[in-house]
């Protein structure tokens, strides 16, 4: 799910360098996304995507997913070497979505390239007792916020009442 949430997190992020992992698990989980919104179209709606109306539930993925999914396709073909520019290769029909697949399961840069360092160095860098380090900001991940205070602690006068 960090892969997931890394990549939609970073929604409009075209700098820097996703792994293959982070890519084809942000896929799996929208197309995952995708079939249970399909569902429940079906049994709450009564919409069949086949007729080619998506329901409510399948629209609002289709639209959250957007923008992140050319994001994690750009910063992937930057993973390989590739400008971003590239994925426009796709609007070639047959030819260009090939193209594209072959560039998504290719292995990576094994070194830092001009769109960033290697994403796998970096985590294998990080002393072996540390948590792999996340690209979600440290405000944004759940629980890492930094301790409130103590509701006296805030002002001594309050504290003198309470």
């Amino acid at each position: 799910m960090r892969s997931y949430f890394d990549a939609m997190l970073r929604y409009f992020d075209l700098s820097g360098r996703s792994t293959r992992r982070q890519y084809w698990l942000f896929w799996l989980v929208a197309t995952l996304l995708a079939l249970a919104g399909a569902f429940a179209d079906l049994e709450f709606f009564y919409t069949d995507i086949r007729k080619g109306y998506p329901g409510p539930f399948t629209a609002f993925l289709s639209v959250v997913h957007f923008l992140p999914a050319i994001a994690v396709t750009v910063r992937r073909l930057h993973d390989i070497g590739r400008s971003g520019w590239w994925y426009f290769v796709q609007c070639i029909p047959l030819v260009g979505q090939l193209l594209m697949l072959f560039w998504m399961l290719a292995p990576p840069n094994q070194w830092d390239n001009e769109f960033g360092p290697n994403p796998r160095t970096l985590a294998s860098a990080a002393p072996a007792r540390q948590a792999q380090q996340s690209t979600i900001p440290r405000q944004v991940r759940m629980g890492s916020a930094p301790p409130a205070q103590a509701r006296g602690a805030q002002n001594p006068d309050i504290e003198r009442f309470i």
